[in-house]
């Protein structure tokens, strides 16, 4: 079967340790991507702008599910957004306020939005993965389409915040899911509104089938986009759920496993000759 999209996540896939990846090898690859017609997809929980921020020299040319599938984008137009209704983000945002105010992150579809009083060490770390953070003086009102809340762990007790954001009502009645999007960030997204969601929109477009999808991840957010891939690769590197809903397994990110995978796809070798079986590379 032809592979028509390749879905990659960016942190701890595509990205090494140092937020960098090999941009000559891939920019060669994604040519013959283009000639082939397949299309590639950033499937990350960041924002758009930073995912953007990557891509700079195909920016315009490739598509984006963004905000863990909130925010969908093809090229430089907007294929879905979704966002959670204002009385739910004030409910969201002051029952959190108090205690993880210098955690907090409120991501809008114009820009991501902290505190003031988040300590000045924090945004070295923020800056990663934040490429439009404004500091505001007051979380609660926000002019912005809030599409998810994220809390940066490195500012509080990881497991008490767990706990207690478990027995939140938002959570208990499962208007909120709670979700590891790996390197110290808990995220507050929207239920159902996921990577294999934002996925969905664009094979809706592009008239692509779930067969036709190679997808390939490292963490717990990435989960409902390799299930629904006919391709799953997890990464050497992923956690043990995923490489076990993975039907393959690739090379870590500090070994650029995701371009070896992409290499076996130009070059029609396994795991894309449907009568070979193996699955590690």
């Amino acid at each position: 079967m032809p592979i028509k999209l390749i879905a990659v996540d960016m942190d701890g896939t595509f990205l090494n340790d140092n937020k960098q990846y090999n941009k000559t090898r891939f920019l060669n690859q994604y040519k013959q991507l283009k000639q082939q017609g397949i299309r590639f997809v950033a499937a990350s929980g960041n924002q758009l702008y930073t995912l953007q921020n990557y891509f700079l020299e195909i920016q315009n040319d490739i598509a984006y599910v963004a905000e863990n599938g909130a925010y969908v984008v093809d090229g430089t137009e907007e294929v879905g957004f979704a966002h959670f209704s204002p009385d739910l983000v004030a409910e969201i945002i002051a029952s959190l306020i108090e205690n993880y105010q210098q955690a907090l992150i409120v991501c809008g579809k114009k820009s991501a939005y902290s505190s003031v009083t988040v300590p000045q060490q924090a945004y070295q770390k923020l800056n990663k993965y934040f490429k439009k953070l404004k500091i505001s003086n007051d979380l609660m009102h926000i002019d912005d389409q809030i599409c998810k809340v994220t809390l940066n762990i490195a500012q509080c007790d990881e497991n008490l915040l767990l706990e207690d954001l478990k027995a939140k009502d938002f959570i208990q009645n499962q208007s909120v899911k709670l979700v590891s999007s790996g390197f110290g960030f808990i995220d507050l997204i929207i239920p159902a509104q996921h990577k294999a969601h934002g996925l969905s929109l664009l094979q809706q477009k592009w008239q692509i089938a779930d067969q036709d999808i190679l997808a390939i991840g490292d963490n717990y957010n990435d989960l409902e986009m390799i299930q629904k891939a006919g391709f799953s690769f997890a990464m050497d590197n992923a956690v043990p759920e995923l490489k076990q809903a993975a039907r393959f397994t690739a090379k870590s990110n500090q070994q650029e496993g995701v371009l070896d995978v992409i290499d076996l796809l130009l070059a029609g070798e396994y795991p894309f000759q449907p009568s070979l079986n193996a699955v590690n590379f």
